[in-house]
């Protein structure tokens, strides 16, 4: 009995097991394989331009399959599609035994923009200029016909056609615009000429050509300029302020003398505008006209720094001091000379051992390199800068120091000695004094 017992249970516990194990398996047999989504490159979007696209699908073997007019793809895919208008591109891949993929579908618009004319250009470019410019228009487009017009309106295929430069002679507006078949027109290009023809220098005004040198402190690049060979004359003085302030009136075209910084300031700019010029100088707010200055503003030495330089005006001015040495040395043709145009000063200066206490004829000494004369001797000569103490500061900047309380002068005169009558000697004096041995040369902007 006992032994009946034991082969039950044994017969029950493997019963068990074999159920235990059967719930573990499959009772079905197994699902096929499914196809893989195909994809394509680029992706659907917006373009200007024909599309080629590629499909791909990332089941081994398959078969793809494409349509690009919304239906069920049936066209066998074998290389990349393209895409030339709006159009919706779908595909479906397929292998045997598997189940087929889904069906994928990507829209594609072209919006295909025709190619725009590169903008022209203009050569010389705009600006300001003192005399007829000839205008050359090109444009970066190989083929395009530039059309143009210069007076004001808006180009058209009808316009004036580009083929030689335009001379312009008088302030204009050209505005130019490219056009090529199949292609969409340029912007409009517009440049704006302004001719202010320079009045002819004078006669007796030499060019300094720009250059470096060497002012004993350090080197000093200067631009050109023009720049009067002689001291100005007391003729040239009256003809302009109406009365001869000088000394020595008995001397034959003689220096002016016995004008002040100031009046100096004021003759510059009464001439410049006289002769239809650019008045260069300014006294605070007040513009370029001495007579509504403040009453009294020269009588007071430091109101001189109340006074600006527009240094791009075409006007009269003072020379600044850099300027005057470049040009009492012989600018770009200086010999080195101790004084002006000479290591002799007897040769070029009217000074204290050969004046006689007056002074003489401007010119009457040898000129310089640069047929300048009397730099050295005759009369003290103003020029733009503040005198500063500290010379290694003044003299580093082209258009002098900026704070002090005089202006600077050079050359020496009818009393100096010899050794302050060399180009590199400084002297100083106030705004508003006057002296019957100074007096002092002009200068213009070259352009």
């Amino acid at each position: 009995m006992r032994k009946m017992r034991l082969a039950l249970i044994f017969v029950v516990a493997v019963m068990l097991v074999l159920t235990a194990v059967s719930c573990g398996k499959k009772t079905t047999e197994p699902d096929e394989e499914t196809v893989a989504t195909p994809t394509f490159s680029p992706p659907e979007g917006t373009y200007t331009s024909a599309q080629n696209v590629s499909i791909s699908c990332a089941t081994p073997g398959a078969t793809v399959y494409y349509s690009i007019d919304g239906s069920a793809p049936s066209t066998r895919y074998t290389g990349p599609v393209t895409i030339a208008s709006t159009a919706t591109l779908k595909a479906k891949a397929t292998k045997s035994g598997w189940t087929d993929s889904q069906i994928a579908s990507a829209n594609y618009t072209i919006n295909i923009t025709p190619d725009t004319v590169a903008t022209p250009t203009f050569s010389p470019p705009e600006g300001t200029y003192t005399s007829a410019q000839n205008v050359s228009i090109s444009c970066a487009t190989p083929g395009a016909t530039v059309h143009y017009t210069t007076n004001g309106t808006e180009p058209t295929a009808d316009s004036p056609t580009y083929s030689s430069p335009i001379n312009v002679s008088s302030t204009t507006t050209i505005k130019a615009k490219g056009f090529k078949d199949g292609w969409t027109p340029s912007s409009t290009a517009s440049a704006t000429y302004t001719i202010n023809a320079l009045p002819p220098i004078p006669e007796n005004f030499v060019l300094v050509e720009g250059g470096t040198f060497h002012n004993g402190i350090s080197d000093v690049t200067i631009s050109s300029f023009y720049i009067d060979k002689y001291e100005l004359t007391q003729a040239e003085y009256q003809a302009v302020m109406g009365n001869n302030p000088s000394y020595h009136t008995g001397v034959t075209n003689g220096p002016v003398e016995r004008v002040s910084w100031f009046y100096a300031i004021i003759y510059c700019n009464r001439r410049s505008v006289q002769e239809g010029l650019t008045p260069c100088y300014s006294y605070l707010n007040y513009g370029t006209n001495p007579d509504t200055w403040p009453f009294q503003w020269h009588t007071n030495s430091g109101n001189h720094t109340n006074i600006s330089c527009n240094w791009g005006a075409n006007g009269y001015r003072l020379p600044t001091e850099m300027e005057w040495m470049f040009a009492a040395k012989g600018g770009n043709q200086s010999q080195g000379y101790t004084y002006s145009g000479s290591n002799y000063i007897d040769a070029v200066a009217w000074y204290w051992d050969n004046a006689g206490e007056t002074t003489h004829t401007v010119g009457s000494k040898a000129a310089n390199e640069l047929g300048i004369y009397d730099m050295s001797g005759n009369v003290w000569e103003l020029v733009w800068d503040i005198y500063d103490s500290y010379p290694s500061e003044a003299q580093t900047d082209p258009h002098g120091a900026t704070s002090g309380p005089l202006r600077v002068r050079r050359g020496g005169c009818l009393f100096s000695r010899s050794d302050t009558c060399t180009v590199s000697y400084r002297g100083n004096f106030p705004a508003s004094c006057w002296d019957y041995s100074i007096g002092f040369r002009i200068c213009r902007v070259s352009p």
